[in-house]
């Protein structure tokens, strides 16, 4: 038997099941030939501590710049390994340097205007509003 039996036989029986066809198969498992895109979890997640670190750094600073460091060292690692999700790696790192910046003046400016705050209550007891 040569080969052209068998592409004969193909051609002239398209319904049966089990015929191997010529052209490309997708595998069922492989997501149609996609690659892999491990990178982009991290871009993402690096964007989404940025924006979080700006919003929270402003109530509770601690945890600010705990988002923001995180999101920085995600984003220059994606950046870094050149993985999917440039963009959105270089909006984390942005949104990370942002929240980190507050985050430490929000530590700052509680530092000064607590020890401003402490005056101004001493002066209110020295007044001669309360009684001794």
């Amino acid at each position: 038997m040569d080969n052209n039996y068998n592409n004969n036989n193909q051609q002239n029986n398209p319904t049966d099941p089990y015929a191997q066809g010529g052209g490309y198969v997708q595998d069922p498992y492989n997501n149609g030939g996609l690659e892999p895109q491990g990178g982009k979890g991290m871009a993402i997640a690096s964007m989404v501590l940025g924006i979080c670190a700006i919003v929270i750094g402003c109530c509770i600073t601690y945890v600010g710049i705990v988002c923001g460091v995180i999101a920085i060292v995600l984003g220059v690692n994606v950046k870094k390994k050149g993985l999917p999700g440039q963009g959105q790696a270089t909006a984390g790192v942005v949104c990370g340097i942002i929240g980190l910046a507050l985050g430490i003046l929000g530590i700052i400016l509680a530092a000064v205007m607590g020890n401003s705050l402490k005056e101004a209550l001493e002066e209110l007891q020295d007044s001669a509003l309360f009684i001794k």
